[in-house]
């Protein structure tokens, strides 16, 4: 049986009332948040009219859904659908869709530089110059790229209920006191870039000798982030080197018996690139949450939401965390990442024995 006539008329006259609607409400948003300009207009039309983006990210899922809810009520006419993964995962997921000419990503944050590189090279990247460009510092970005979104510090904690205030490491030779052998835990280079600055950070900043007396210790690695913190906060180890994205969220949100030390050679810092992808089905959409990802809102949602800090000069620690400034963050640039990466991991590897 044939479709009456009126039926297509009308169908098509409702899809023609949603898109001026869709029209009328993208010309209404405001290209700025909280002063600060994020967007054109034309930017913001060309978005709603795409209507989604797809977020890949390394970050946890619970935690971006947190951050980006600001996002969604001021451009609410943009769906995000947020994938979380490891970042190997992420990657792999990127070359597979890319293999298959099926692309459904249209931004990623990961962890590593050396992927992020990798992307990059192979054009899976596109360009990108984000209104705010200029808010991040030279070694938190590689301008047309791809930009800091988030990141993370690696420093020393202890458990405080086992160890006394004047007992504990103050800097990062105290851990190679003899009375830690066997009593430190941390997590091999192999788990990614975090880990990679990490004994980067060992061997440039605290000496060549450092990580042979570091093994020495006997540290038992586990191979994430979160068991380290764990063990220690249950007393299984007194001691641990981690990331303070998995410490801060035990120590402020759950109250568990451990404390950060900020010794004064500094802190590992290690940035997580978020870049638009190439061939994205939603590619405006995507640089508009990018923008929004990036301005001063968006990095300090990431502050509150996840105790991060934002290398943005403007945007305010978390509480309980002291300022950035204030604790020497170090990184020892991109091209020194791209360079020293597989001879680092095989060299750090090699002296945990294979581990």
């Amino acid at each position: 049986m044939s479709t009456p006539d009126w039926i297509g008329r009308s169908t098509s006259a409702f899809v023609l009332v949603v898109a001026l609607a869709a029209g009328v409400q993208a010309q209404t948003m405001n290209p700025t948040v909280e002063g600060e300009t994020i967007a054109t207009p034309e930017l913001i039309k060309a978005a709603c009219a795409e209507g989604q983006v797809v977020y890949y990210t390394a970050q946890s899922d619970s935690d971006e859904r947190s951050i980006i809810e600001p996002f969604e009520k001021q451009f609410p006419c943009i769906k995000v659908s947020v994938i979380s993964a490891v970042t190997g995962r992420l990657y792999e997921r990127i070359l597979t869709e890319v293999q298959a000419s099926k692309m459904q990503g249209d931004i990623v944050m990961v962890t590593d530089e050396a992927l992020t590189q990798q992307l990059v090279d192979e054009k899976l990247v596109r360009n990108w110059a984000p209104p705010m460009a200029a808010a991040y510092p030279n070694n938190a970005k590689v301008d047309g790229f791809w930009y800091a979104g988030s990141g993370a510090l690696m420093y020393p904690f202890y458990n405080t209920a086992l160890v006394k205030d004047a007992d504990k490491p103050k800097n990062w030779n105290d851990l190679l006191d003899p009375k830690w052998k066997g009593k430190l835990t941390t997590s091999p280079i192999t788990i990614g870039g975090t880990a990679w600055v990490l004994y980067d950070f060992m061997l440039v900043v605290l000496g060549e000798d450092y990580l042979t007396r570091f093994v020495a210790q006997e540290p038992k690695l586990y191979t994430a982030y979160n068991p380290v913190v764990i063990a220690v906060a249950r007393g299984e180890s007194l001691v641990g080197v981690s990331a303070a994205l998995n410490e801060y969220p035990l120590r402020v949100g759950q109250g568990a018996p451990i404390a950060p030390i900020y010794p004064p050679e500094g802190l590992p810092a290690t940035n997580y690139p978020l870049m638009l992808l190439a061939g994205a089905p939603h590619p405006n959409a995507a640089e508009l949450f990018g923008n929004w990802y990036l301005s001063r809102l968006g990095q300090t949602q990431l502050v509150k939401v996840r105790g991060a800090y934002s290398v943005r000069a403007d945007v305010a620690a978390a509480p309980g965390n002291p300022p950035l400034v204030d604790i020497k963050p170090w990184n020892p640039g991109h091209a020194a990442i791209i360079k020293n990466h597989a001879a680092l991991i095989e060299r750090v590897t090699e002296a945990f024995g294979g581990r």
